[in-house]
């Protein structure tokens, strides 16, 4: 199995993973995903530098999943 890469996309800045994870079931990649996500949102909210952070996991060229986390902050 080719391993996982986790772009990251921060608005419309974009970290790309060039070393990529191995794993040996789908449900790890997706929680690893998710986790990632919520680590990388909370901070980049906190902080002011980002309103909406994808985590794009891809396995080889195809797309394997995409986690999408956006913030909203009204009044």
């Amino acid at each position: 199995m080719p391993p996982f890469h986790f772009h990251i996309v921060e608005d419309e800045r974009v970290v790309k993973d060039e070393e990529g994870q191995e794993f040996s079931e789908n449900e790890a990649v997706r929680r690893e995903a998710v986790e990632t996500g919520a680590s990388i949102a909370r901070d980049a909210f906190i902080q002011g530098s980002a309103s909406r952070v994808i985590v794009d996991v891809r396995s080889g060229d195809q797309q394997f999943l995409k986690v999408t986390i956006s913030l909203t902050v009204e009044g």
